[in-house]
């Protein structure tokens, strides 16, 4: 109930943002190899809602396009860490402190990340001519798209993760013992904040579903510092994306991006805790006191439910042709390529996959089924070869 209001305005800016801001309009302002470009790399990844691992496919796309190192690693740590979807329910279930810090932290940790990164490059660098914008598309269809987004394709990306975010947050309130942090943990806060760290930085937990287990984990006596350890680390990586990386931009610099998420989210959690208060009575007691207020609550309440159980059930629908549509036209161009891609874990997965797919010449029709991870190609003389190195250069790779 309190995240309806909140997730539903997020979702149509997301929407918005959809409509004028794509992959082809950030490669155009980060190509160099400067730090102004480093700059806006940054800006332009805080308010886009894309998880640690939707943001792969796009920074695999900035790279191929010819941004730099320390532009792309930019983007990957400023990205994750917020969107305005987050930031706006941030806002409404943790207070104004963390909904300001958040950004701001995103903004500085991806600053600095692509400062260091280029400064440790030193290979050659050319930007990319830029590709097709969605300016070039009628402003009916970009604004079909964007709604689109906000409300089908965004929500189908968090509604796994949000509720097994709740469901985390719910088991934290229920099995922890009230006094098991203050008895254990509370005399020791460097602690706290390693503790934070290392359960953050293999775990898939998007930004927003962070959120109700950052809360759970304050009411249980986990500093403020040490939680918002746990909200910039969590969701600007995780194990399958760590794997992702270091085929895109290479070992040493995957190990450089680790270690920077990790000291510049132990520097902001130490911060937060000295120089900043926190009134977590009025969070704890907000939370625990809530009750339904008014009908607009419980009509919010069920729109956002009937969002995410479309999203949800959105998932499992045939993606592409029929059968029989397939047969026929098999019929016609009588080649078909069958494979499985790994790494596919959102809309923006598949959206990258069929990208790289549809660049491919003699391809006609495709289907893809992001649950699965299966594809179907069809089309003449297509080079199976080309078809790999397009897949496979936007960070996933192939199987059977």
């Amino acid at each position: 109930m309190e995240m309806a209001p909140y997730l539903l305005l997020g979702m149509f800016v997301s929407g918005l943002i959809s409509i004028f801001i794509d992959n082809s309009f950030v490669t155009k302002h980060i190509g160099q190899k400067n730090i102004f470009s480093i700059f806006k790399s940054t800006l332009f990844g805080i308010p886009l809602p894309l998880c640690s691992c939707g943001v792969i496919p796009v920074a695999a796309t900035l790279r191929e396009s010819g941004a730099s190192k320390g532009s792309t690693v930019s983007f990957l740590v400023s990205t994750p860490q917020t969107g305005v979807d987050s930031i706006l329910l941030t806002y409404g279930m943790l207070g104004p402190i963390f909904a300001f810090f958040r950004p701001l932290a995103a903004l500085i940790s991806g600053m600095f990340s692509g400062i260091v990164i280029n400064h440790f490059d030193k290979g050659d660098h050319s930007p990319a001519a830029p590709s097709r914008s969605k300016s070039d598309e009628p402003f009916q269809k970009k604004v079909f798209h964007g709604f689109k987004y906000g409300f089908i394709s965004l929500p189908s990306d968090i509604v796994v993760p949000l509720f097994q975010g709740l469901l985390v947050a719910a088991a934290i309130a229920l099995f922890i013992p009230p006094d098991l942090i203050a008895e254990y943990f509370s005399s020791n806060t460097y602690l706290q904040y390693l503790m934070m760290l290392l359960v953050s930085l293999p775990v898939y937990v998007c930004a927003t579903a962070s959120i109700p287990i950052a809360l759970a984990l304050l009411i249980k006596g986990i500093t403020p510092g040490a939680v918002f350890v746990f909200l910039m680390a969590g969701p600007a990586t995780n194990a399958s994306s760590i794997a992702v990386i270091k085929n895109i931009l290479g070992r040493k610099t995957l190990y450089r991006y680790l270690s920077l998420i990790g000291f510049t989210a132990l520097l902001f959690g130490v911060f937060l805790d000295t120089f900043l208060t926190i009134d977590l009575s009025k969070i704890v007691g907000q939370h625990q006191g809530h009750e339904m207020s008014g009908p607009w609550t419980i009509i919010l309440t069920f729109i956002f439910l009937a969002i995410l159980t479309n999203a949800y059930i959105s998932r499992f629908r045939p993606i592409g042709k029929s059968s029989k549509k397939i047969v026929e036209d098999l019929e016609v161009h009588n080649e078909q390529i069958n494979f499985n891609v790994i790494g596919m874990t959102c809309s923006h997965c598949k959206e990258s996959v069929e990208g790289a797919v549809h660049s491919v010449p003699g391809v006609e029709q495709l289907t893809v089924d992001l649950l699965s991870g299966k594809v179907q190609v069809e089309g003449k003389n297509i080079d199976k070869s080309v078809l790999i190195e397009r897949i496979e250069s936007k960070g996933f790779s192939i199987k059977d």
